[in-house]
């Protein structure tokens, strides 16, 4: 972790990494300021929208423009084991290993990215870093520093609560999100899986993802590996910002569909498929829908969505309350994204043969969770959220 005052910033413009401008620490807090060659191409965009694209210091706390770049609950408590201490933002931002940061923006010293590239695990070495994850997530005290360094290094910038690494699979970067120790009441990460294969089915984009089950300690763990969708085919970097950072709102604020609808047509991005999103999000339950499980690349000179990721469903029984009010509205159900107004919003018109389509896709829910290791129970936990939400739909069609 470096304590340089002069850190510099890039990013990435039609696949050249440009240098964009510097971040300038001081003791108590930090400020950005875009260089003025990069103000001067035609193609330079605002990093962040709190980052307006003009000469001169922007103070980047206490909302932080580069909290895409930073590790989120999970990364934090993984960086600050490993450093021994309470790390200030501008240390947990520059600690994130290089090669796993999310996004197209890196930070740099003297010419060196800051933290260096080295150490995102293999597959081969998954095993060990999910008993050191399981480790951290138990609170152990005596963990072996060489290997809460090589969780570290692993972490990077993914964001969420769950236990989660960066790695290295045939040369491409992908996400390992793991299983919790305790307090996974189903399988997780099954159904998380089964989500992509069911969002896949009903034709939304989600990034190409499988499972596979690791032995730890003489326990069969699920494992899920999704690639990541900010790197191209050949590992060059996509230039990366969630709804969080877009809508300039801070970790722990749910945010509401309405902004978030609003800032997608504004720039472009494909508000059909934002509808597509939310109707199946809250037919399964996903009430973790923040505005940093959502996001978008930048591409050919402007956003667009990204593929889906996070979303799970919980049981029936946990109600629908969601963290991404509809107008203010936390209790939600398919009726609220059927209602005229809201279906102007959006751009939207009913599609009775995408509604079929989501319907037959929802079919295989239990199929689909079984092939990645759920279990009866596990099934069991969300037959009644997925009968209902078949049953939502026929009352449309």
């Amino acid at each position: 972790m470096t304590s340089s005052g002069k850190i510099a910033v890039t990013t990435v413009l039609n696949g050249d990494e440009v240098l964009a401008g510097h971040v300038y620490r001081t003791r108590s807090s930090a400020s950005f300021a875009y260089d003025q060659s990069y103000l001067e191409r035609p193609n330079a965009f605002a990093l962040a929208p709190s980052l307006g694209l003009f000469a001169g210091p922007q103070p980047i706390f206490p909302a932080n423009p580069f909290s895409d770049s930073a590790p989120d609950t999970w990364g934090r408590k993984v960086l600050m084991r490993a450093a021994g201490r309470t790390l200030d933002e501008v240390s947990l931002l520059l600690g994130v290993n290089d090669h796993g940061r999310q996004g197209a923006t890196r930070f740099w010293v003297d010419g060196v990215a800051v933290a260096d590239g080295e150490g995102v695990p293999g597959e081969h070495e998954l095993a060990e870093v999910l008993r050191t994850a399981d480790q951290v997530q138990r609170g152990e005290k005596n963990i072996p520093e060489r290997t809460i360094r090589r969780l570290f290094r692993a972490t990077g910038s993914l964001g969420g609560a769950r236990p989660k690494a960066n790695v290295l699979r045939g040369g491409d970067l992908w996400l390992a999100k793991f299983p919790k120790p305790v307090g996974d009441d189903w399988n997780v990460i099954a159904w998380e899986a089964a989500i992509l294969d069911l969002m896949a089915a009903a034709g939304i984009a989600v990034a190409p993802h499988e499972t596979t089950m690791f032995s730890v300690d003489g326990e069969e763990r699920t494992v899920l590996f999704v690639r990541r969708f900010d790197r191209r085919t050949n590992g060059d970097r996509i230039p990366y910002m969630s709804a969080m950072t877009a809508l300039e709102a801070s970790d722990g604020e749910g945010g509401d569909w309405v902004d978030l609808v609003e800032w997608a047509r504004l720039n472009g991005a494909d508000s059909a498929e934002l509808w597509r999103r939310a109707v199946f999000g809250v037919l399964v339950g996903n009430v973790d829908d923040h505005l940093r499980n959502h996001g978008f690349l930048r591409w050919n000179g402007s956003w667009s969505l990204s593929p889906a990721f996070d979303v799970n469903p919980t049981p029936d029984s946990e109600g629908d309350a969601h963290e991404l009010a509809l107008d203010g509205e936390t209790q939600l159900a398919l009726s609220h994204f059927t209602d005229p107004a809201v279906l102007d919003l959006f751009g939207q018109k009913i599609d009775p043969s995408w509604l079929r389509q989501l319907s037959d896709a929802l079919a295989q829910a239990a199929a689909r969770a079984s092939a990645h290791g759920a279990s009866a129970f596990s099934i069991a936990v969300m037959e009644e959220r997925f009968n209902r939400a078949r049953d939502g739909i026929k009352q449309i069609l």
